[in-house]
């Protein structure tokens, strides 16, 4: 009885902890190409990369080497 619950706490456990790592993958996947979006780059082909060349390094390279924000001139009225 006692091996049988350690096991299903085990399986629980293992559960929870996958589910915390897609829900990371995924969020991060998500930031990446709104922030690549927002920086001029291509959305898609940026969270591709980072997805495939090892997920936590290329997330970090990525905020290290990123390129700068896109300025956008706002009009401005005169104030009378």
């Amino acid at each position: 009885m006692n091996e049988s619950i350690a096991l299903t706490i085990g399986v629980t456990l293992a559960g929870f902890l996958v589910f915390g790592i897609l829900s990371l993958l995924v969020w991060s996947l998500v930031w990446v190409y709104r922030d690549a979006e927002a920086r001029g780059k291509p959305g898609w082909a940026v969270s591709l990369i980072v997805l495939f060349l090892k997920w936590p390094i290329s997330l970090l390279l990525w905020i290290i080497f990123r390129p700068d924000l896109l300025v956008t001139k706002q009009k401005t009225t005169p104030r009378i």
